[in-house]
């Protein structure tokens, strides 16, 4: 009996694990905007997580630059969700919509980068 709760527990190990789709979102602040909206910005994108079910995972905040290599872009955060379909609902539900509507005046530039991650 032991080895066969040994080699079920082995067996679920060695399972593949699923892939998750990040969904990578880069923003560079209007230089005029204060460091309190852009606190708020990112407060308002971290709620996104216990408004939206299909967010899974989470994080971001300003760029630390310590490469000093980016220069362009002042915030990135990372969105993960578990499929296209969780994407594809995430960026067309409402509360994310009028986030996007809320942020978007703050903005010179944004840049969107998805890919699947292991």
């Amino acid at each position: 009996m032991l080895s066969a709760v040994s080699s079920c527990s082995l067996s679920k190990a060695n399972a593949p694990k699923a892939k998750k789709l990040r969904h990578v979102v880069a923003f560079k602040f209007k230089p005029e905007i204060t460091t309190e909206q852009m606190q708020k910005a990112t407060t308002d994108f971290y709620s996104l997580k216990a408004k939206i079910p299909q967010i899974i995972d989470f994080e971001g905040g300003p760029d630390v630059a310590f490469q000093k290599k980016n220069g362009k872009y002042t915030h990135c955060f990372i969105v993960t969700v578990n499929n296209e379909q969780d994407l594809a609902t995430y960026g067309a539900h409402p509360i994310h919509k009028a986030f996007s509507a809320s942020v978007d005046p703050l903005l010179a530039e944004v840049m969107v980068v998805d890919y699947w991650a292991d």
